[in-house]
């Protein structure tokens, strides 16, 4: 039975069946003869199985209560009393900005009828996906006369700061989507805000009028009211997203401001897979997952539509996935040739452990092992971030977090790739609040990292703008190089207790074609 290769998305218009046999990739060409080259031998054919159907079926069936049961012990379930949690916190928060518009209301001198707000909810929240861990991502929407940097980023700040149960709270005025970021009753939330006439998100017409910052700041929402509509089984999808998000998170390629997967790429891959299997049992499901995008041709972009689109393709992109709204237009990403390799590196793994439904011995652990940092690199960057108070702190390191694309690229452009650990220590070293980064250095020619150049370059890049300017007056960010011998034990520990992989399990290739970018 042919694998599911992802070389045509629209090959098939009725929905497939799960395949239970998946053969190996193509080999690459062989070189063209010549004198000074022998032939090498005819690649062997994959070897076909023939297991008795019931068998199968039973395999699949234990790898996917195994997979269930798996999830929940690794709690990746959140329990009822903590999703009631996240529903009080989102009726307080709409509480809020509905007296947030009164005060607005009356400062603009308008009837308060005229001024309405309201708080909607997108992003893994509201697919159903999170975890105990995850943020609520919100969008408070309000009305006209309430402008983004006063009424939003003052005003609403201000009542914000006021409450009992609010904490954390930091802005990050100047990036692409404008949000609040605090914790409320200890749960992290991402607050956004669109300024709109009315409280509709579906019309057209009312989103003609949207300035382009409301307009990304809605997308998030429209976004999810498709994704709820287009996949078959809303609960298979909830649980192949959860699966998805556990084993990028362990295999650190879930994390958006280094150039790894953001949320909304997992959900639109994972619903991609939904829509082509849906019949599939979440074993398959998540199988096939692997599968698909371990060997997908990057140059074609994923798209739950499924129909062309004359959508302009980001310049630079590497893994292009299409927002499944109208009009169509790309998830945005950070996604640079280092990140993006890793990225592919840990699908073809995937791909290597899942591919083999008939196997006794395969055990969900191997999948889901945390990233070996500290024996897979020998050298590392160390970022250190350092301020004042507590408060500056986040400040500083929300705004320095933005900008480390820019540090991402400036060393891929002398040579050396990255793997950045997302995982942020302490520096007990000093005595002023601080964090501590550190980054896989992955070095592909002879090249000599000059820290303090590097350190100083990043700097201006930092605080190019009033916004940085005032954010770094008082706050410091240093960069070193240091061994994998000079860790914390906290990232050595990962690489202790990795668990044993039996070695035919990962005969797989690692890919070395990294063309899927727009040139």
């Amino acid at each position: 039975m042919a694998s599911a290769r992802a070389t045509d998305p629209l090959a098939s218009r009725d929905p497939p069946t799960l395949p239970l046999y998946l053969p190996p990739p193509p080999p690459p060409p062989l070189p063209s003869p010549s004198p000074h080259h022998r032939l090498l031998p005819a690649p062997m054919a994959p070897i076909l199985l023939h297991l008795h159907p019931a068998f199968l079926a039973q395999m699949d069936s234990r790898r996917t209560t195994s997979l269930l049961q798996f999830l929940k012990d690794e709690g990746g379930i959140p329990s009822p009393e903590a999703d009631k949690k996240r529903e009080q916190v989102i009726r307080k928060l709409n509480k809020i900005v509905m007296d947030w518009a009164k005060v607005v209301a009356y400062e603009q001198r308008v009837p308060p009828m005229r001024a309405t707000a309201t708080v909607l909810t997108y992003g893994s929240y509201t697919l159903g996906a999170h975890g105990p861990e995850s943020d609520i991502d919100a969008l408070c929407v309000g009305p006209c006369i309430a402008t983004l940097q006063y009424h939003f980023f003052i005003v609403l700040r201000q009542i914000l700061e006021d409450r009992p149960e609010v904490s954390e709270l930091q802005t990050v005025e100047s990036a692409k989507v404008p949000l609040m970021r605090f914790r409320f009753s200890g749960i992290s939330v991402d607050f956004t805000y669109a300024q709109l006439p009315a409280i509709i998100t579906s019309n057209p017409h009312l989103l003609q009028k949207l300035d382009s910052r409301s307009w990304r700041s809605l997308s998030g929402v429209r976004v999810n009211e498709q994704i709820v509509q287009l996949v078959p089984n809303a609960q298979k999808f909830q649980i192949l997203l959860r699966c998805i998000k556990l084993w990028a998170k362990r295999r650190g390629i879930h994390c958006h401001l280094l150039g790894f997967f953001a949320g909304i790429h997992l959900a639109i891959l994972a619903a991609y897979v939904c829509q082509r299997y849906p019949y599939g049992t979440i074993n398959g499901l998540f199988t096939i997952f692997f599968d698909i995008f371990a060997h997908w041709n990057w140059q074609i972009p994923v798209s739950l539509h499924g129909q062309p689109t004359n959508c302009r393709r980001p310049d630079g992109s590497f893994m292009p996935i299409l927002l499944p709204c109208t009009p169509p237009e790309f998830c945005t990403s950070n996604m640079t040739k280092g990140t993006f390799k890793k990225i592919r590196e840990e699908l073809m793994r995937g791909y290597a452990l899942t591919k083999e439904p008939w196997r006794h011995d395969f055990e969900w652990v191997w999948l889901f092992a945390p990233f070996p940092y500290a024996t897979k690199y020998e050298e590392f960057l160390r970022i250190a971030l350092c301020a004042p108070t507590s408060e500056e702190l986040r400040d500083w390191a929300g705004w320095v977090k933005s900008r480390f694309r820019n540090l991402i690229l400036k060393l891929e452009s002398i040579g050396v790739e990255c793997d950045p650990d997302s995982t942020e220590e302490v520096d007990h070293t000093v005595f002023e609040p601080s964090i501590v980064c550190h980054w896989g250095l992955i070095y592909k020619t002879s090249t000599h990292i000059d820290i303090s150049s590097l350190g100083e370059d990043f700097m201006k890049d930092v605080i190019n703008d009033v916004y940085g300017k005032v954010k770094g007056t008082h706050s410091k960010l240093t960069m070193s190089i240091v061994r994998s011998s000079q860790l914390p034990k906290s990232l050595y520990s990962h690489s202790v207790y990795t668990p044993y992989i039996p070695q035919y399990m990962l005969g797989y290739q690692t890919p070395t074609d990294y063309s899927g970018a727009a040139g």
